[in-house]
Order: structure tokens, then sequence, then C-alpha cells
């Protein structure tokens, strides 16, 4: 009777084991597909941004575009770029907004119109807070035509 006794512990045992190895076998593989669908919506989302920042301002139309909860595009963007996903979007227009001032003649409303922006002097905040000069400051020093001024 004894050795049955020994026997069944060892058994429980290794079961005990084998339980705890499948469970970190399938944390592993879970979190391994958690990160790939992470990267799925982070490429998306770039895609997104890319292709719509000039009318799309809103973190939630952002999600709303690529059906995920704001939450979960937020904590996704927070995780990649260690930023929120307004500072992502907001980056992009600036981006966008030097290019213009640097490469044309468009006035600043017109540039501020061209990315979605309806007041040129929400726009013009925006810009300075962002970059720390006005957009024609940042036209008359760094511009294509500043010495025409």
């Amino acid at each position: 009777m004894r050795k049955d006794e020994v026997l069944v512990s060892y058994l429980k045992i290794l079961l005990v084991l084998a339980t705890r190895i499948k469970i970190q076998q399938q944390s592993i593989q879970q979190t391994a597909s958690l990160n790939g669908k992470q990267m799925v919506i982070v490429q998306k989302l770039r895609n997104a941004i890319e292709d719509n920042f000039r009318m799309l301002h809103s973190a939630s139309d952002y999600a709303d575009m690529l059906h995920v909860t704001p939450v979960a595009l937020a904590r996704v963007t927070k995780n990649h770029f260690n930023k929120t996903l307004s500072d992502l979007i907001t980056e992009r227009i600036i981006v966008e907004a030097k290019r213009e001032l640097y490469l044309t003649d468009k006035t600043v409303k017109e540039i501020a119109y061209e990315l979605g922006y309806d007041d040129e002097f929400y726009f013009s905040r925006l810009f300075k807070v962002k970059t720390e000069i006005s957009p024609q400051f940042y036209r008359d020093t760094i511009g294509f035509n500043r010495g025409a001024s």
C-alpha cells in the first residue's frame, strides 16, 4: 500500500508541474498574438493618420475607423509610441504645416483651412504651442522666400 501512495503522490506532483508549464506556454502564446494584433493596429493607425490627418483630428475618429475602443487604441499608442494619439495627430499636422509654410506662399489662413481648421487663430495658437514660434515667424525665418520679405 505504501508504494501506491508514493506513486499517487508523484503522479500528483507531475500533474501540477505539467499544469504550470501549460499555463506558462499559453501565457507566452497569448502575449505573442497580442503583440501581433497590436502591431497590426499600429500599422493601420499610421496609415489612417497619414490618409486623414487633414480632416480628422480627434482620437475617437481614428478609434471608430479602426474598429477598436478609444481606450484600447490609447493603450496601444502609449505602449508603442510613448505618446497620446492626439499628440501623434498633432505632430503630423505640424509637420505638414511646416512643409507648406516652407515650400509655398499660401497664407496661414489657407494652410489652416487645408489642414481642417476653420479658425486660423486657433491653428496659429496650436502651431505656436507646439513649435514655440508663430507660423508667420517660421515662414519669415525658415521659408524658401525669406529673403523676399
